[in-house]
């Protein structure tokens, strides 16, 4: 039998919790997602996201370890109302963004979002460029069931 890979347990458990604990269907998921495409980085950065339902108070976390230029990643708000209650880059003990891609920004109701990252990720500001593109939105398809 082979090995689950550790994204993949999470993302199974990720499901698990939205199913068994979000007061609606996934069908009213919201999703963030994430693509980068950074010319440089500076050091092995973390971004940490949280998002909190204000309907349930389910708050889901996601790390984002950047080891590498071009990533893609998806948050799953698990509701339809919810909030980013911390959006922080860190390159270290010192250097920290606070507020990354100013994500922070009240309740959010059926709205995904869609952004690009780019630029030289560095702990100044100036050096990259977070484009966000909001955007009503009930589903994320995970898996085409007609698909052979």
């Amino acid at each position: 039998m082979k090995k689950m890979s550790l994204g993949i347990f999470f993302y199974l458990c990720m499901l698990l919790h939205a199913t068994t604990y979000a007061r609606g269907s996934l069908a009213e998921t919201q999703t963030l997602q994430i693509r980068t495409n950074f010319s440089t980085f500076v050091g092995k950065p973390t971004w940490l996201l949280v998002l909190r339902d204000t309907e349930t108070g389910l708050v889901s976390p996601y790390v984002f370890d950047i080891r590498n230029k071009d990533n893609y990643w998806v948050a799953f708000s698990f509701g339809h109302f919810y909030k980013i209650t911390a959006s922080i880059l860190t390159f270290g003990p010192m250097a920290k963004i606070q507020n990354f891609c100013h994500l922070e920004n009240g309740i959010l109701s059926g709205i995904s979002m869609y952004m690009t990252l780019t630029g030289t990720l560095t702990p100044d500001p100036k050096t990259f460029q977070c484009h966000v593109t909001q955007y009503s939105h009930f589903t994320f398809p995970i898996a085409n069931p007609n698909f052979n």
